[in-house]
This record gives structure tokens, sequence and C-alpha cells, in this order.
């Protein structure tokens, strides 16, 4: 026995000792295997079907539901390797020019995308390669990263680093939106900084405290890219709590000298130089977005967000249930911060220490402040503090992440245990409040077996919380967290390899082919969502693909009278479809959902829009007119490309 605790415990040592070569040698060996999380194997069966085998698929399974990753993201970032990653496209949005850097965020070849450095396997490693990169090297980068800010934070507690880094890493909302709205590159970033700003005030030694500070300018032009203020300025307060921390600790040791002094002027003028070319570049691109209905400049009050405090609870069955949910595992997914076992641990901690504890302090000031523009309607404060421009029950995301944190942080400082009688009475009203208020609130999902299941694990955790001083109570705790975050987290994105059924697809070869040797506008006719997004896969400029920001100039040319601006001046997924005659035609443009928009137009139409592929269901021969012909030039599983012909 004392052997085996001997070879665990110089493997954990081992493994500590050289965690950062571990880090790169699992990122090296995942990208060479061509491992990724996407989903986008779904294309089978949304568009061709054609009969090639999917085997990329290793483990779990492709989400329908993460569409903006499988059918949006993923396929304009293809797209951009027949852009030559050029800051703007020719391919997306067709017929005009498009920020690809900015809004869209896709990978460009430019001096800017050091503030985006996941996108460069993409660029230097090609579209399999690349993939592989995004989601091996976020989650790796996330997952240390993570320990390493704890370590910080918990005093060099490894245990405790070590289940901060699965409870965040592995939380279902950092999970379900992995791919997008850049949850995980904030928290990276953030964390990051961060233990760069630790680095930077703890030694002396000049060329280490400039590789401090150039990625630490990295990191901020990082987070400021990611142009998503719903998540970014709540998730801002909790990083300049902590940075005031690291700061207030340090300070003494810091010592600053002329060199540094310098440097940091210098490193803040490029930053600032690069940053303002970046938001000079897309001014016109900002400007529009920023002016659409959807999702435009939105402002919020704050309140309402209450049942997101409660709801992570329940997230340990979206990846296996989703009858009776609400709105859809993505929406509901939350981050899985222990609440409220965490503030409960602080407040004994500080108790029984009889005095207060920094980090702790520092904590709370963001958690209360953001919890109430979460839980009430106060519009000074949301002005005041800029939460107007995120939405309570996205600034939820901020107040789980500080659960975590003050969880670590308590069982840092908390020398015992309390009594097990006392553990065992505030874990039984805890999770049986916790549960009867989910159930209340969501009734039709947690019915009474997953309500006693929610209880157990809830009780269980609770408890071992309260008891993790104790001689079993580190180590049950600990595998209780991995399991749960393992079921919650690790299942919900499949694990893939390669991207053989996208680049093995006969009609997306014969996309390619047709637009490489007379290239021109296509037009996806009749399509619904996502089946216009295909065609960008293949290189093909299509004038439907999904805008993140609207061709105000086409959609103008359709509408001369602008009586339909309110419903295409938006972020849509646009449905195209002919019409024989303008006499059919009701509405021209039609608001399908707050993101979807339909479009009608007649056979002459297609001319003033200069469109020259057609790619359709439909049989377009039922639509000449006497100056519109349609030639049909490739038919596979009842899709059909036609090449318009103008009399």
């Amino acid at each position: 026995m004392e052997k085996i605790i001997n070879f665990k415990n110089k493997l954990l040592n081992f493994i500590y000792t050289y965690r950062f070569i571990i880090t790169i040698i699992f990122i090296i060996v995942g990208v060479l295997f061509k491992l990724h999380g996407s989903s986008i194997s779904l294309w089978n069966g949304y568009v061709y079907n054609t009969g090639v085998e999917d085997k990329s698929l290793l483990f779990g399974k492709s989400r329908t539901i993460r569409s903006d990753e499988w059918a949006v993201t993923t396929p304009l970032i293809f797209s951009q390797s027949f852009n030559g990653f050029k800051y703007f496209s020719d391919i997306l949005r067709g017929g005009t020019s498009t920020d690809a850097f900015t809004i869209y965020g896709l990978p460009v070849l430019t001096l800017a995308e050091i503030f985006r450095p996941f996108h460069l396997g993409y660029i230097f490693l090609g579209l399999a390669h690349g993939l592989s990169f995004f989601w091996v090297a976020r989650f790796i980068l996330l997952f240390i990263i993570t320990f390493e800010l704890s370590m910080i934070l918990t005093d060099k507690n490894k245990r405790l680093s070590l289940i901060g880094s699965f409870m965040l890493s592995l939380s279902p909302i950092i999970q379900w939106w992995f791919a997008t709205n850049g949850s995980a590159e904030l928290f990276i970033f953030g964390e990051l900084a961060l233990v760069l700003l630790y680095k930077y005030m703890n030694t002396e030694n000049f060329k280490h405290r400039l590789l401090c500070l150039t990625f630490m300018a990295i990191c901020a032009g990082g987070y400021i890219l990611i142009l998503y203020p719903a998540y970014q300025i709540p998730l801002f307060y909790v990083f300049l709590s902590l940075a005031i921390y690291i700061i207030i600790t340090n300070y003494k040791k810091c010592k600053i000298t002329r060199k540094d002094i310098i440097s940091i002027i210098i490193t803040l003028a490029i930053f600032a130089l690069l940053i303002t070319s970046i938001f000079y570049t897309s001014r016109d691109t900002i400007f529009s977005l920023m002016n659409t209905v959807y999702p435009g400049n939105r402002l919020s009050e704050g309140g309402g967000a209450f049942r997101k405090y409660v709801s992570y609870i329940d997230n340990i069955f979206l990846t296996f249930k989703e009858e009776g949910i609400l709105t859809s595992p993505s929406e509901e997914s939350a981050m899985f911060g222990l609440f409220p076992i965490g503030i409960i641990c602080a407040i004994l901690a500080m108790i029984k220490n009889k005095k207060l504890d920094l980090p702790l302090v520092v904590l709370f000031i963001p958690y209360i402040i953001i919890g109430a523009f979460a839980m009430f309607k106060i519009p000074l404060l949301a002005k005041l503090t800029l939460l107007s421009y995120s939405m309570p029950e996205k600034s939820v995301i901020a107040i789980g992440y500080i659960d975590i944190l003050v969880l670590l942080r308590a069982l840092s400082i908390t020398k015992h245990s309390g009594k097990i009688w006392k553990s065992i009475l505030v874990s039984l009203v805890t999770s049986l409040g916790l549960v009867l208020i989910c159930k209340t609130l969501n009734p039709d999902y947690v019915g009474k077996i997953l309500s006693a299941f929610l209880f157990i694990m809830c009780f269980c955790l609770f408890f071992f919380a309260l008891q993790y001083n104790t001689k079993y109570g580190k180590y049950i705790f600990t595998l209780g967290i991995i399991a749960t975050m393992l079921v919650v987290g690790f299942i919900v994105n499949p694990i893939c390899t390669g991207i053989d059924m996208i680049n093995d697809s006969p009609m997306l070869q014969a996309i390619e082919e047709i637009n490489n040797e007379d290239s021109g506008l296509w037009l996806a006719e009749a399509l619904p969502f996502p089946c216009p997004n295909y065609l960008p896969m293949a290189g093909a400029p299509t004038i439907n693909a999904t805008n993140i920001y609207p061709n105000m100039e086409l959609w103008e040319m359709l509408d001369k009278d602008k009586k339909y601006e309110e419903v295409y001046n938006r972020y849509s997924h646009v449905y195209m479809e002919i019409v024989a005659n303008k006499e059919m035609i009701s509405d021209k443009f039609v608001l399908l959902t707050n993101d979807k928009i339909a479009v009608y137009i007649t056979p002459d139409e297609l001319n003033d829009m200069n469109i020259k592929y057609i790619f359709t269901v439909r049989v377009m021969e039922d639509f000449k007119t006497d100056n519109i012909d349609f030639d049909l030039i490739y038919n596979e599983n009842n899709y059909h490309i036609y090449k318009v012909i103008y009399k």
C-alpha cells in the first residue's frame, strides 16, 4: 500500500513539475490526430447525404442544437481558405465586400491576428489541423491557465486548483457554447492576464517582465475583440477585482525601474495603435451592426434572472434529456458553481478565522453588483456600470464564476471542518431548497425521479465541501467534482477526427470545380437554414449566406421604398425563393424569427442581383421567362445546380 501511495505521489509531482511540457505535448498530439469537437458531420443529413461514410466520430454525438457552430461559424471559417484569408471577403454575402475579421470573427492573414491566436492553425496548418488546433488548444489552455490562477488564489493548493480547472473548463455554459461567442477565450485571456500580472510583480528580470507585458497586451486585445459585451462587461469586473487583489498583495515586492516604465509606455502605444487601426478599418462594419434592429445596440435595465442562480443543478441532464426543457440545452446551460455552498463556506471560514479575507472581500463586491443587476430592475446601476450592455441572464456567467472562485478560496483558508451534524443540516436545507425551487420553476423538466437524483447529488457535494478538511473529505469531494463535471461538460461535444466527410463530398467538389472554372454569384434557392451556408464551404460567393450584418445595398435595391427595412436590417439567416411573377408576392420580405428572414423575388430580379448559379431542390425550368433561362449543369440526390442564362 505504501508503495502504491509513493508511486502516486511521484506521478503527481512529475505531472505538476512538467505540466507545461505535457500541455504542449497534448496539443501537438491532438492536432496531429486532427481531433476536434465540431458537429460539422451533421451536414451529411442536411444537404448532400450522398453516401459518403462519416468515419470522423470517435466518441459522443453531434449536437444539432449547436447550429451556430457547425452550420454558421465553422463553414464560414472554411470559406476563408478560398478567400486567401483576406480581411474583406467576396464570398460572404456574395457580391459585396464583407468584413471577415471584426464581426464575423474569422481567421484573417493580418498582424491583428495576434489577438486571435487560436485562428492561426487555420492559416498555417490547413483546415483539418486548424480546426483541431482551435478546439484542442483552447480547451487544454483553459484548463491549465485556470489551474495557474487557482494556485495564486488558493496559496498554491494543487488539489483545489485541479478542482477549479475541472469546474470551469467543463462547466455546461463553457461546453455548450465552446466554439461560439468567445466564452472560452474570455476566460483564457482574462485569467492569463492575471497570472502574467502576478508573474510580472514577482520577478525583477527585465526580459521576463517584458515577456509578461507583451502577452498581457495580447490578452487585452483578444479580450476586447471578442465583441460580446453580454459576457465581457460582467466578467471584466471579476477580473478587475482579482487584479486589485494581486496588486495589493504584491506591490511591496514589485520595484518599477525606468526601463520598466519605458517598456510599459511603448507596449501601450503599440497596443493602442493596433486596436485603433482595427476599429478604423472596420468602422463601417461596426456602425452598420450597431444600427441594426437586431441585435443592434441593445440595452437592459436588469432583473429577472433568478432562475439562472439555481438552474445549474439540472444541467446534469442536458446531455441526455431535452423533453420539457424551457428553451434549449444551450440557453439553459449555466456555470456549475455549486451556489450557495461557496458563500456559506466563505462566511464560516472568516468567522472561524476571526478576520476578513481580502480575496473573498474583493470577489464579493462584483458578486453583489452583478447579482443586483441580474435579480432586480435598477436602471441607474445598469447605466453606471455599463451592465446595460449585457443581459441579466447572460451576466450570471460571472456570478457562477465567482461562486467557483469563492469556493476554492474558502476551502483553502478553512483550517478545520465543522461538526458533522451541522454540515448535514446545512447540506440538507440548501439541497432541498435548491431542488424545490428548480422543480417549481421548471416542473415539466424536473420530475420526481430527477428531483430525487438532484437532491442526492447536491447533498453529497455540499456535505463533502463543508467536510473538506476531514480525513476523507477532500478525496471524496475531489472525485465527486471530477465525476460530476465529466457528466455535465465532457460529453456535451463529440470527439471527432478530421473533416474527410466534408472534403470527400462529390457535391461540394462539384460546386468548387464549377466556381473555379467560371466564378460568379450563387443563390441557395428555396433552401432553409442552414443550407445556404453550405456553398461558402466550397468557396462559392453566396448572396444569402448568413448575414452577420445586413447587405443593405442589395436589400434596398429590392425594396426601393424601404418598406421592409425593419425586417432585413438585422443579423439574419436568409431564405430566398423565386416566385413566378410579382403578383404572387404579398410581402417581399418576411420576418420569420428574430434572426431569420424570407425574401421572395421574381426570375427577372436575378439579373438585377447578377446571379450566375442557383443551388436548389426545385425545377427551375418552370420559372423561365422571355429574358431568363436555366441550364441544369449538375444534379445529385435531388439537389440541382443551374446556370442562369440571360437572353
